[in-house]
């Protein structure tokens, strides 16, 4: 389970992250894909390059950069959520289509374009198709969102019925079911407001606000994928942006805090617990990559402008998962 977001600051930057929520760890790091970077199309046994620098979060296997979430030198950005039930692939290559194993859409998207306005016509053209990476990794069931620079976002889904693209206006995603049902959804919380209600009169009964925060009351505090979807896009909607970059950086990070896992309140039918592992932010506009961990609270910061973009090799970025405390005295 996990949450995506994007955010405009009033100064005109676009943020981008999510919340990964998973019982485990994967071996994540940031890791930078370099421009002119070959790797193998599992499907097809076809050697693909890649055009543009991809940078996110990321494991390798069999030598093989699997992201789920990165951002590109041109800023765009896309992240991978759970999509159980709904994900559908292919059995068959498909002549004349442009077949893909799910796992490598996201490198596939970052290092070939710019804009959500070059890649949306290519994505008519994709066959994501039952290929594992190799026999004891299990093929990932994702849906996508996609969002530039220009402030432009939309969602990849494809079920057994069809693929899908969306415009995504609410700059939202979260897990199944499908994202138009996430927005049909929303019309039921149209009168969560952040405003105070009003003094009113019920017969002779007068009626006086006892607590601050009464106009949200009803918005589900649960962390099913339903309810993460209301509350995030709820909190960006209603957001007192600041002025200044970093604010809009730790504001986006204070949306995603209150739709994260604790670890023991998510229990798996294993018995295991899931938690918000890491939550990332990436300025699409300066191409700067932020995150902190569940043990981590610190916010690392890495600039793709400050790496050779032209390297012949993978950069693997130490994952900072250890308690960092500012000592004062």
């Amino acid at each position: 389970m996990c949450t995506a977001l994007t955010l405009k600051t009033k100064d005109g930057q676009h943020l981008f992250g999510r919340n990964m929520d998973i019982e485990y760890n994967f071996n994540q790091a940031v890791h930078l894909v370099p421009r002119n970077f070959e790797y193998k199309n599992v499907a097809t046994n076809e050697t693909k390059s890649t055009k543009y620098a991809v940078m996110g979060m990321a494991t390798i296997i069999d030598n093989h950069p699997l992201f789920a979430e990165a951002m590109n030198e041109k800023g765009l950005a896309c992240a991978g959520l759970n999509f159980p039930g709904f994900a559908y692939h292919s059995n068959d290559l498909l002549e004349g289509k442009n077949n893909l194993p799910p796992y490598d859409l996201i490198l596939w998207i970052l290092s070939n374009f710019e804009t959500i306005e070059e890649l949306k016509p290519e994505l008519e053209n994709i066959n994501l198709v039952n290929r594992q990476l190799n026999k004891f990794t299990p093929l990932p069931t994702l849906h996508w969102i996609v969002s530039d620079k220009n402030g432009k976002c939309l969602v990849i889904e494809n079920t057994k019925e069809k693929l899908s693209i969306y415009d995504n206006e609410v700059g939202v995603l979260t897990n199944a079911p499908t994202f138009n049902w996430h927005t049909t959804n929303l019309i039921q919380y149209m009168g969560v407001t952040a405003d105070q209600p009003q003094n009113t009169k019920w017969s002779r009964l007068n009626l006086t606000p006892q607590s601050q925060g009464l106009g949200m009351f009803g918005i589900p505090g649960d962390f099913s994928s339903a309810s993460r979807f209301i509350r995030a896009a709820f909190y960006k909607s209603s957001l007192e942006s600041s002025d200044i970059e970093f604010c809009g950086v730790s504001e986006f990070f204070h949306i995603l805090n209150n739709v994260a896992m604790l670890n023991g309140a998510v229990k798996t039918p294993e018995g295991k617990y899931d938690l918000t592992q890491y939550t990332s932010c990436m300025n699409q506009d300066k191409c700067i990559y932020y995150y902190n961990t569940y043990n981590n609270n610190q916010i690392n910061a890495i600039d793709m402008n400050k790496e050779d973009l032209n390297s012949t090799e993978i950069k693997i970025f130490p994952y900072r998962d250890t308690l960092v405390i500012n000592n004062e005295n």
